[in-house]
């Protein structure tokens, strides 16, 4: 033991002795071991209350501690609408987690009201809200957070008696709070600017006062709204206020939802996602013949099957600049208006500001055959081509026809991680200016397949064409990057050398670059591979060179 603590320790005891000294003089029950402990706890925490005073937290200024809090705890962003639950749940946690750090970091979150505006509907803290004093609140629920309870929520109904204007935010994800969103809702809450109800639910049995037209008009604040299988009143007066819609599957593309849109002007993103839709034109005989959106800045619209889309597109007026993206779930047919897609995607007719270039990535879906993400500077299309008839030509037409629409730039396609189907959509756009095709994760075989049909001059499920025929599929391949699969180098050499004699005689340039990135390398060995590849004008690069 140092000098300093043999001093500290001496004058303590020295000071312990005189001060339960005094304290016998008081009152005689002093002498018990409880009353000892009680005196040793309140110098315990008079020492911490001290100490305390003395630490670098206490010395920073007030406006850097709030920023790090603030940092910490996601503070600016309690009302951001594209804040996930779980980090409003995490807030929460973390917020008592910090308080137990330090009596210093307790007081200091304590003493702010900021920090105790995020209240989970399912288990409200009356103590938690009372420290929230005028802050505006958030209040959220989240599917597994807790088992909301009939009483939880009177409580609650409770507690913010006479708080529901410093409501600005109400995100629920559990139909057990929807209840008390309804009832909040009717009775108005003037400062809420977000609503988000997001578990879906089968609305038609919640009860008539669920009924869009009875939740009243009292949300004049209202900017953001985010719902699954549920849909405001077409006479809503705040649709106007609008900033953010985003509606949900289960929904049904009718013409109460373009009503709906039609009275949203002021909106900067829509997001529709339709699984429904009507069974003929007669049931739309009385939707809107317009829908302008002039202050739309981004729209993601996906619809069922291709009928749908000639309900939606063609009434549609947004601004030029506008980033758009259109899915549509069921398998592209000839009953896809090829001009409705391509004005949605490229809306210059006088065919100015074309993309430079365009990408197309097949890719697996769990649910189905391989998919198709098609996309043109800002603007995107999420397909499903048909597979079963092999000699089906609707999906490559569409996506001919938006090539041409936006002047032919350029097609990169990549194929990821997709099986025999996805090279098959591959396969079927042979024809295309495919200038790149990057595989990623494929397997050795799917790998060996797209090689074979890259020197290949005839095209399975096509008609072998004549001998003096002067061109190849995918003629207009000029780079070819593979990434993390298998690869045997040889077959790069001998899908090069396929072509050679076709490219001397006719005078042409094909592929220029192989690039591979994180491959497997078996067979052939990279450093034999790239002088060959190199004689026959093709770089091969790899970020490893060893097999």
């Amino acid at each position: 033991m140092d000098l300093l603590s043999e001093l500290v320790q001496e004058r303590l005891d020295v000071f312990l002795e005189d001060l339960l000294g005094a304290a016998g003089k008081l009152s005689p029950a002093v002498s018990s071991t409880a009353v000892k402990i009680k005196i040793f706890d309140t110098i315990d925490k008079i020492i911490r209350r001290r100490r305390n005073e003395h630490t670098h937290f206490i010395q920073l200024p007030a406006d850097v501690v709030r920023l790090i809090f603030g940092m910490a705890l996601n503070l600016d962003r309690i009302h951001d609408p594209d804040l996930p639950l779980d980090a409003l749940e995490e807030h929460r946690r973390n917020l008592f987690k910090m308080r137990r750090v330090s009596v210093a970091w307790n007081a200091f979150l304590l003493a702010r009201p900021e920090y105790w505006c995020a209240i989970d509907v399912t288990s409200p803290a009356p103590e938690s809200i009372a420290r929230a004093q005028q802050t505006p609140l958030c209040l959220f629920s989240k599917r597994g957070s807790g088992v909301g309870s009939t009483p939880a929520l009177e409580r609650l109904n409770s507690v913010l008696l006479g708080r529901m204007k410093q409501v600005r935010t109400l995100r629920l994800d559990k139909e057990d709070a929807y209840d008390f969103a309804i009832r909040s809702l009717r009775a108005g809450l003037p400062d809420l600017e977000t609503l988000e109800l997001t578990k879906a639910t089968d609305w038609d049995d919640m009860g008539e006062e669920f009924v869009p037209e009875n939740i009243g008009d009292q949300l004049p604040s209202i900017r953001h709204l985010t719902t699954v299988g549920w849909q405001p009143s077409a006479d809503a007066l705040w649709l106007q206020n609008l900033k953010v819609l985003i509606l949900k599957s289960p929904l049904e593309l009718n013409s109460h939802l373009l009503r709906v849109l039609s009275a949203c002007r002021n909106l900067s993103k829509l997001t529709l996602h339709a699984d429904d839709g009507p069974e003929s034109a007669e049931e739309m005989t009385d939707a809107p013949s317009l829908v302008d959106l002039p202050h739309l800045e981004e729209i993601n619209l996906e619809v069922l099957m291709c009928p749908d889309v000639g309900y939606i597109l063609p009434i549609l007026r947004l601004p030029s600049h506008s980033r758009r993206f259109l899915r549509i779930d069921d398998e592209i047919s000839v009953e896809a208006s090829h001009s409705d897609i391509c004005r949605f995607l490229y809306p210059y007719p006088d065919g100015s500001l074309p993309p430079q270039e365009t990408t197309m990535k097949i890719y697996s879906d769990p649910s189905s055959y391989p998919r198709v993400t098609y996309t043109a500077g800002t603007a995107g299309l999420d397909l499903s081509p048909a597979l079963d008839d092999p000699s089906s030509t609707e999906f490559p037409a569409l996506i001919q026809a938006v090539q041409t629409h936006i002047k032919s730039p350029p097609l990169t396609v990549i194929l990821h991680d997709v099986d025999e189907w996805g090279v098959l959509i591959w396969q079927r756009l042979r024809d295309f200016h495919m200038a790149k095709i990057w595989v990623k994760y494929m397997e050795r075989m799917g790998l060996v397949e797209v090689l074979e049909r890259l020197g290949n001059k005839h095209a399975p499920f096509a008609p072998k064409p004549a001998e003096e025929e002067e061109t190849w599929p995918f003629e207009s391949l000029e780079e070819l990057t593979l990434e993390e699969t298998e690869l045997d180098p040889g077959r790069l050499i001998k899908m090069v050398e396929a072509r050679q004699q076709y490219l001397r005689e006719f005078s042409k340039a094909w592929l220029k670059r192989i690039t591979l990135i994180s491959c497997l390398i078996y067979g052939t060995r990279l450093d034999d591979a790239v002088p060959r590849l190199a004689a026959m004008g093709v770089t091969l690069i790899s970020d490893r060179f060893s097999d």
